[in-house]
């Protein structure tokens, strides 16, 4: 999590995931480090990635020692202070494996209809290995000195008629910036969450950081993370869009490189790849709405439901509008799933697990119902009319664990000891002849259970960095009011673990 000091948001975020059974987070850009004081908002936004970048290299560099990572790990950045977890990480594993096969069907499939007969071209289609949450609204524009080339990006899959009449048409709303995109599906970027293996992110990073580098020497600025990724994710499409055409007049022992039909920013992107540079990191948006997605432009199209209540889903998706019959068709597969396991070991260990017992049906669950998906999490980045600030701080008690969240937090954050170890995700094998996977927390999870802050090395100093436990008034307290009166709101005493 990018954070660069204490507060209550931070705090929220943070409890909700432990609550859940996720890793206590590292923390990026605490107090502020890399900003670029002469750029948009101090070029904290693009610390995010140029601080996260130094994490993950320092974290592969430690592969096979103890609190080292494995470039097949997953990594998960997520904004700190408006994003909230509801849905365990095995939940969130399991979906974004899904996602990534979705992506490679979708690629595959454009490969295929490029090459026609030509079934021997040398470059195969790109495999998805990056998910990054996607937006209505394509923002930041060019004119604010960025270019994602939205152009040349894949059309969404979702159903053509996701909004009912006018999908995909801008309303004319001239003074409501966020609600004339309401009826766009979504196909942009929108940063609040980024997922990969370590390999991936750290490829895709690299790339990162070398257009801030160029960015910096030109006297240009990049908006924000999101302006970047939007760069990097664009100069990926028009690669493969190039890759395309080439494949289609594969001959099976050359293409034809014409590159006078090309337009300039594609031209750009070919020739640069002929000089050497890469262009493909497999990075792919999370077009379901599954993960963690933005309720900007979307701010009535979801609410708190439980999901066995069929009357409750009813009038709740009358009330946002949604045509034709309720979307929301019962308990997620991955949350039926939750607790069962043929492995005896790990079935025992779940069984003893808070969420094993939870009626995923009988709890309010914040869900799409437009697109009848209940998300991993909440992006609380609605702005209008006040509404990111409202909802933080008045829904917090509406979550399905609120009501529980001491003692959920508690049992999370107490050493498990001798205990066994407890996956964070189990994937079984696939007909299609995957391996089963299986995910594990940090070794250090295993026992003090704190959240870091990640300090990179100084600047012309070796690769490298540190990692310092923080403590919860360190990264939770800010202003008079006790934080955990606020956080618990159950008139009890500080958080104590037992």
């Amino acid at each position: 999590m990018p954070a660069d000091a204490p507060h209550l948001n931070l705090c929220k975020a943070i409890m909700s995931a432990v609550a859940l059974g996720y890793p206590p987070p590292t923390l990026l850009n605490w107090s502020g480090e890399f900003n670029r004081p002469e750029w948009h908002l101090a070029g904290s936004h693009i610390a995010k990635m140029e601080s996260l970048l130094a994490a993950i290299e320092h974290l592969l560099s430690q592969a096979g020692d103890a609190g080292g990572a494995s470039e097949h790990d997953l990594a998960v950045m997520v904004d700190a202070y408006d994003i909230w977890f509801q849905l365990p990480p095995s939940v969130l594993v399991e979906r974004f494996h899904q996602l990534n096969r979705e992506a490679d069907d979708r690629v595959r499939r454009q490969w295929q209809a490029a090459q026609g007969l030509a079934a021997d071209f040398p470059v195969p289609p790109p495999r998805q290995s990056i998910v990054v949450t996607s937006a209505k609204d394509c923002h930041p524009k060019r004119d604010s000195g960025s270019d994602a080339h939205y152009a040349h990006w894949p059309a969404s899959p979702m159903p053509s008629d996701l909004y009912g009449d006018g999908t995909d048409r801008v309303l004319p709303l001239l003074f409501d910036p966020a609600r004339k995109y309401r009826k766009m599906r979504p196909r942009c970027v929108n940063s609040g969450l980024v997922m990969g293996t370590m390999g991936a992110m750290r490829d895709a990073l690299r790339r990162c950081k070398a257009k801030i580098e160029g960015v910096a020497r030109s006297g240009r600025q990049l908006w924000s993370d999101q302006a970047l990724l939007g760069e990097v994710i664009g100069d990926q499409e028009m690669w493969r869009e190039w890759m395309r055409g080439l494949g289609a007049t594969w001959n099976g022992t050359a293409s034809e490189n014409d590159m006078s039909g090309l337009s300039r920013e594609v031209r750009d992107v070919a020739e640069a790849a002929l000089r050497g540079d890469g262009f493909e990191f497999g990075i792919g948006l999370d077009y379901n709405f599954t993960t963690i997605p933005p309720t900007c432009s979307a701010e009535e199209d979801g609410f708190f439901v439980r999901i066995n209540d069929k009357a409750a889903l009813r009038n709740e998706s009358i009330r946002a509008g949604v045509p034709g019959a309720v979307r929301v068709q019962g308990i997620p597969r991955e949350l039926q799933r939750l607790g069962r396991d043929d492995d005896d070991a790990a079935a025992a260990a779940a069984a003893n697990d808070a969420l094993s017992n939870v009626s995923w049906g009988d709890v309010p669950l914040y869900t799409d119902l437009y697109f009848g998906t209940t998300p991993v999490g909440i992006h609380h980045n609605a702005y209008i009319n006040g509404l990111k600030p409202w909802r933080i701080r008045n829904w917090w008690n509406m979550t399905w664990f609120h009501p529980h969240l001491r003692s959920l937090v508690s049992r999370r954050l107490v050493p498990r000891g001798d205990a066994p170890a407890r996956p964070l995700a189990r994937l079984a094998p696939r007909a299609d002849g995957a391996r089963e996977l299986v995910y594990w927390a940090p070794e250090d999870d295993h026992g003090s259970k704190q959240v870091t802050v990640f300090a990179p090395s100084s600047a012309g100093a070796p690769a490298g960095g540190t990692f310092s436990p923080i403590d919860w008034d360190g990264v939770c307290q800010r202003g008079p009011t006790p934080w955990h009166e606020e956080l618990f709101g159950d008139g009890q005493a500080p958080l104590e673990l037992k």
